[in-house]
């Protein structure tokens, strides 16, 4: 369903909608409780499922029933279960609809809670992305794991080449010169079927880009009503990944990839960035060995780099007749309840105890160096955030941005209207 249809209907349950729990906690300590818990990943259901049921085990007074559907299907469900007023008492959230659900009040600000808890056993810095109806805002959803957009390189392309590994404290110009020296034509056709850098052109590799570059607020503005990207140091970024395509030829263009969202796994890619549970990807795909390093930064860096990340996260509804149990249930999913090997290979779990540890950190497989991950998690930049009605505007950059590097536009035409497109579905949502 379309994000303006289901956007739609949650206006339409807006005036509805109870800021209060929904009803009262029963005190009796024998009471009976029910709970239900919804989650996107059909794959990993059974795992919930053992979950659960050890949590059930401690809490004998508590049923958790655990229901999933693929994130395509997903929103619309709880849709219908919004409109039925019978959504799940804990579900899972994504980072770019949390500021939509709280603004309708479907879901409980658990800013007092969260206070309570002791931080130093989570990564607050990944709590601003969850907070409303800014990064300033309560918390509106409690993350589980976390993802950093980081980037990642083949060895074996970079050893051939006779190419020095990148570095951490690597330039947009050492990026640039390395991606041609990496580039090649193989069968003498006259065109690149090997590339040094691969621009994507999604979220995990242009807001990035964003924000090493001196944008602390990455292509939205802080106040979500302007978008950056056309102008100053926002449009250097997207000018730089689009050069590395249509001037330098060291990125394949979108015809070229076919649409293969993972096309670094195919071994004719030297660098690429991506979120980093891409790491589990190219395990299994990518023959190669390869390692990871931090986003370039750009002539606009103040000096630090800003890592782009989020969280994966669960809230609580609005409805739930038991907001407490409701609570300790998603503290024991984000917390010490959740193993390591429920999480996806590069994410990053939020409960610091498991992400620290050697079950986690995987020193025997690719990369060598995932301790970067995890230290990445603290370079989060304080502004990160995913402005109201996030699904809309991003894809209108990822589509405009594709015209560019297909060639189908020049530059700053297509740039121009993509800012006119983005603060229009920006304004709606003030």
């Amino acid at each position: 369903m379309k994000r303006l249809v289901w956007l739609l209907g949650l206006l339409a349950l807006a005036a509805g909608f109870a800021f209060a729990a929904g009803g009262q906690e029963e005190t009796a300590a024998a009471e009976k409780i029910e709970l239900r818990y919804m989650m996107w990943d059909p794959q990993i259901i059974e795992k919930e499922q053992e979950l659960a049921a050890k949590y059930q085990q401690e809490h004998p007074n508590v049923t958790v029933t655990v229901e999933s559907a693929a994130f395509s299907q997903f929103w619309e469900k709880m849709q219908a279960m919004a409109a039925a007023k019978n959504m799940p008492d804990v579900f899972w959230m994504s980072s770019g609809y949390v500021k939509d659900y709280a603004r309708l009040g479907a879901i409980l600000n658990i800013e007092d809670r969260v206070d309570k808890l002791d931080q130093s056993k989570y990564f607050p810095s990944a709590f601003g992305v969850l907070r409303a109806p800014t990064f300033e805002g309560d918390m509106y959803a409690f993350p589980w794991a976390v993802v950093t957009c980081i980037s990642f390189y083949n060895k074996r392309i970079f050893d051939e080449a006779g190419v020095a590994y990148p570095t951490n404290d690597w330039s947009w110009d050492q990026l640039r010169a390395t991606a041609r020296k990496l580039s090649r034509d193989s069968d003498g056709d006259g065109a690149y079927d090997q590339w040094g850098y691969w621009v994507k052109g999604r979220y995990t590799q242009l807001y990035p880009f964003v924000y090493n570059n001196g944008v602390p607020s990455g292509p939205i503005s802080a106040d979500f009503k302007t978008f950056l990207g056309a102008g100053g140091k926002g449009r250097e970024a997207f000018k730089f990944l689009a050069d590395l395509v249509l001037v330098d030829k060291s990125s394949p263009t979108p015809a070229q990839t076919k649409g293969v969202s993972t096309f670094f796994t195919t071994g004719k890619i030297g660098i690429c960035t991506e979120g980093s549970w891409r790491i589990d990807t190219y395990r299994k795909s990518l023959e190669d060995p390869f390692g990871i390093f931090l986003t370039p930064k750009g002539p606009g860096s103040p000096g630090e780099h800003v890592v782009y990340g989020w969280a994966d996260a669960m809230s609580i509804s609005a409805f739930t007749r038991h907001p407490d149990e409701a609570w300790n249930w998603m503290m024991y999913m984000t917390g010490s309840g959740r193993p390591v090997d429920s999480i996806l290979g590069g994410k990053i779990p939020i409960w610091k105890a498991s992400a620290t540890s050697d079950a986690w950190l995987e020193k025997d497989q690719r990369p060598e160096n995932k301790q970067l991950v995890l230290d990445s998690v603290d370079l989060i930049g304080k502004q990160v955030t995913m402005a109201p009605l996030y699904d809309e505007w991003n894809a209108a950059v990822q589509s405009d941005f594709d015209k560019i590097i297909l060639g189908e536009g020049e530059f700053d035409a297509v740039m121009a209207e993509l800012k006119a497109k983005v603060e229009k579905v920006l304004a709606r949502a003030q």
